[in-house]
């Protein structure tokens, strides 16, 4: 299915407008939402739980409207498509600004996940569907657009909160929307599927797999509030888990799915999942902790923040740019994600060794290899992992790809935040964090949020070095 309208080499450059449009939006406003939440929640008067609570609403929405991307493509086509999640995400942004409270925050976010779903798999689908000669630049201008986007998102976030509060944050979702509508006009394809060819509804079996969506979601985001009882937590999981495996297994019986599992089930796709789980584990890790160490540690200020925030991410437009312009020639998928790994655990491990900083500048070493790494493991991944399947099942296993980022996000942020509020207020941690205590941390200098901060460094240095000996012996990804 063409996500870009047919058209001549003249207008490429439009094409390109639009496609990077349409990819930024989602990665714009969610890197607004996370960098601004404490702000957001001050504003509303929210707790932990009840913000939690709205993006377990957002997740569930995008991952329904994953499932959904092909179903309404097919019979809308993108023009459409697009179109109508720009108008849904729109509408989303105007209630979480005019919001006074849970309520309207919530449906507002519940309607930025049904439109914001759709502008990445939009992307990337629309980069397979240009000429094989311009085929390039697209994934250029795609690469950079979503990693644009989030390295514009703090600088964007802290300048709109200084001129408007927190409100005008999703505020500024309404003129973006017609912006990208305008740029996206005449370029996106309406072609639709022959009724015989489309697939099937399954609208009860959808019910299933948003009560399955919505339990995973928020037992994850209940794994970062103080208080919530871990065995209710692990339950929710598990019933969550095994509601969505009997979804899973139902559609892989369908002649006509919604997600053909059957053609995506191979080696080399699964591994890809996996290293793309981890990926987006660690973009979480990096874009929680280090406003915190800047912004909560040192003191800067939120616009200081965000500048340092927003160059260090967009040095990894650079270094993604970089990792495509040498893999067209060295196609070494492990030896870039070994690098990549390799440059995040010396990140990690500088802050979690350090003393006391006397300024940001001490920082930017440990900060700059943290934010540079996260392209070089990631390019490789998304080279290797969809090389080997069919065009038929590859939009498929993007959107499968997009609910694995989902929920790799929501991990990170989840977990991350219990480990940071636990050692926080835990003076003698015990067993291994008391070892890491020892090692890492100087327990006679620096704050109880800097040491639970370095605590949490070095704890992901230490996960790191597993996947680091996997991606070493595995010969799936050469």
């Amino acid at each position: 299915m063409p996500a870009l309208a047919a058209s001549g080499p003249s207008s490429l450059r439009p094409r390109l407008l639009a496609l990077a449009a349409v990819t930024s939006v989602e990665f714009i406003e969610n890197g607004m939402v996370m960098f601004s939440a404490s702000q957001i929640m001050a504003g509303l008067q929210l707790s932990a739980a009840d913000f939690a609570f709205a993006y377990t609403l957002y997740g569930m929405a995008a991952i329904f409207m994953l499932y959904k991307h092909q179903w309404i493509v097919e019979r809308l086509g993108y023009a459409r498509f697009v179109m109508l999640s720009l108008a849904v995400f729109g509408a989303g942004s105007l209630l979480c600004a005019s919001a006074s409270g849970l309520s309207l925050f919530a449906a507002g976010r519940l309607l930025q996940g049904l439109g914001g779903a759709t502008f990445f798999t939009a992307g990337r689908l629309a980069v397979n569907e240009m000429p094989a000669e311009s085929r390039f630049a697209g994934l250029l201008v795609f690469i950079a657009s979503l990693l644009g986007g989030s390295a514009l998102a703090p600088l964007l976030s802290a300048s709109l909160m200084a001129l408007g509060g927190w409100r005008a944050i999703f505020a500024f979702g309404l003129p973006q929307v017609l912006i990208v509508a305008w740029l996206a006009r005449g370029q996106l394809a309406r072609t639709v599927t022959p009724p015989e060819l489309r697939s099937e509804e399954h609208w009860g079996w959808l019910l299933w797999l948003c009560l399955g969506v919505f339990c995973l979601q928020y037992a994850i985001q209940s794994l970062s509030l103080a208080g919530s009882p871990l065995t209710r937590v692990l339950v929710t999981a598990l019933v969550s888990i095994a509601m969505l495996s009997v979804f899973a297994w139902r559609q892989w019986r369908k002649d006509r799915p919604l997600i053909n599992y059957r053609g995506l089930f191979q080696l080399r796709y699964l591994f890809g999942l996996a290293m793309y789980f981890f990926g987006y584990f660690l973009i979480g890790v990096a874009g929680l902790m280090l406003p915190i160490l800047l912004h909560g540690v040192l003191g800067l200020s939120l616009l200081a923040t965000a500048l340092i925030s927003s160059c260090g991410l967009a040095g990894t437009v650079a270094m993604a740019l970089t990792h495509v312009a040498l893999a067209r020639r060295w196609p070494w998928h492990r030896c870039y994600m070994l690098g990549g790994l390799a440059l995040y655990a010396t990140g990690c491990l500088l802050l979690a060794m350090m003393e006391l900083p006397r300024g940001w500048v001490e920082l930017l070493p440990a900060t700059l290899a943290i934010y540079l790494a996260i392209p070089w493991f990631l390019g490789p991944v998304a080279f290797g992992t969809f090389s080997g399947l069919e065009a038929k099942v590859f939009s498929h296993g993007y959107q499968v790809k997009n609910i694995v980022r989902q929920l790799g996000l929501s991990s990170s942020i989840a977990l991350t935040t219990l480990l940071l509020h636990r050692l926080e207020h835990s003076p003698v941690p015990s067993g291994l964090l008391e070892m890491l205590a020892g090692v890492f941390v100087d327990q006679a200098a620096g704050t109880p949020m800097l040491q639970a901060s370095q605590q949490v460094f070095g704890l992901t240095f230490l996960a790191i070095l597993p996947v680091g000996l996997v991606v070493m012996l595995q010969r799936v990804f050469r």
